[in-house]
């Protein structure tokens, strides 16, 4: 029975065919299998399969350098376009070679196109067939590998070369899309950290670089339970089923799915949550509303919430380093009093809450765009490819 994709472009009609991936690719290789001698002042970068992000070969501060005698002739070879893909540890992330001065190590394969359009083959390699294909073929017990083999031998269904072009060109503009909402993303979130440096004062400061108008006093910094109103240890536990409150626990808090118990409303949308036990001890969240988890504690505050949220979570990284005891985390007992935070007055704290209010929102509002966009993209690749 001939098989066809259930979405498919007008005007093509001519039958899929199934090719191995070695029939079309000129090409299939990975890099040294060797550690290279590294050096500071080196031209090239010594890349692995986690420098692959998101299309892109991502250069991390520690990504180390060579020089370029120790370049292999799979690297001297690499052309312009060619796709690079991870085969160890992080199976199957995709890049396209630009140009860039590197060197690939043992977990980059690389893959340059002749028969087949590049284009068609990248997007191919993302369908979930394919990805799940590669991962019921890797080797290895602690880290898997993904064999040069194995790709070479998989067998994908493709059509006549102008439907192949039409794909992948339609593709690549889901993923210029993609990029454009994640860059707009990555300004909204650079632009907050900007304003967190410039409406809070600097450390030693009594005034912020950066003010709403009407506003000139001086700012204290104050223990943290001098803001408290009062603290609220979570009672609530997952096998309390129920209608009556929003389960508050960590799944939820993380974006996960909503669930009920059978206990009372106990945590407002203005109150500071945060989880006590576990791995995370320390992570601080805001503008929840229900019965709060055992492992969690609300802080009820004088004044604005989202004013003093937002200097928590500035700090959280600063939390898990010096607020938590050692070996199993756990928020120290004397935090209120160990933990230190800016207040001003109440009119000044509402304004800047409620910035960062409608901030969190557009930075919330964005990343579901990207979201949708990248489960439209999962969507098309299922039904775009046999």
């Amino acid at each position: 029975m001939l098989k066809l994709p259930d979405y498919r472009f007008t005007g093509y009609t001519v039958p899929w065919e199934e090719k191995k991936l070695s029939d079309g690719i000129s090409k299939i290789g990975d890099g040294i299998h060797g550690t290279p001698v590294y050096s500071k002042d080196g031209d090239y970068y010594f890349i692995n399969g986690n420098n692959l992000v998101d299309g892109k070969i991502f250069l991390f501060p520690e990504t180390k350098k060579v020089q370029s005698n120790q370049l292999t002739v799979s690297d001297t070879s690499l052309k312009k376009n060619t796709i690079l893909m991870s085969i160890n540890g992080t199976i199957g992330s995709l890049a396209w070679y630009r140009d860039e001065k590197v060197m690939l190590g043992k977990s980059v394969a690389y893959l340059t196109t002749e028969e087949f359009n590049r284009k068609f083959i990248y997007s191919i390699l993302q369908t979930p067939k394919i990805v799940k294909h590669f991962n019921n073929n890797l080797t290895g017990t602690t880290i898997k590998n993904l064999g040069l083999k194995t790709i070479r031998d998989t067998v994908i269904s493709l059509p006549s070369l102008p439907e192949q072009t039409a794909i992948g060109s339609f593709f690549q503009d889901i993923d210029q899309l993609i990029n454009l909402q994640q860059r707009k993303l990555e300004v909204l979130k650079e632009q907050k950290k900007t304003y967190l440096k410039l409406l809070f004062p600097a450390k030693g400061q009594t005034k912020p670089a950066l003010r709403f108008a009407g506003f000139e006093d001086d700012w204290k910094e104050v223990k943290l339970g001098e803001v408290v109103a009062s603290e609220r240890k979570g009672k609530a536990k997952s096998e309390m089923i129920g209608n009556k409150s929003v389960y508050l626990d960590t799944i939820y808090l993380n974006g996960g799915e909503q669930t009920r118990v059978d206990c009372d409303c106990d945590t407002s949308k203005e109150d500071i949550i945060i989880l006590w036990d576990g791995s995370q001890a320390g992570a601080v969240y805001y503008g929840f509303e229900g019965a709060l988890g055992s492992t969690l504690k609300s802080y009820k505050i004088f004044g604005s919430g989202s004013f003093y949220y937002q200097q928590m979570k500035a700090s959280q990284s600063l939390i898990f380093e010096r607020y938590r005891t050692p070996n199993i985390p756990h928020v120290i007992k004397s935090f209120l009093d160990d933990f230190y935070i800016f207040t001003t007055s109440l009119p000044e704290q509402q304004a800047i809450g409620s910035f960062f209010q409608d901030l969190d929102k557009a930075i919330s509002k964005q990343e579901e765009k990207v979201n949708q966009l990248k489960e439209s993209k999962q969507t098309l690749l299922r039904k775009m490819f046999i």
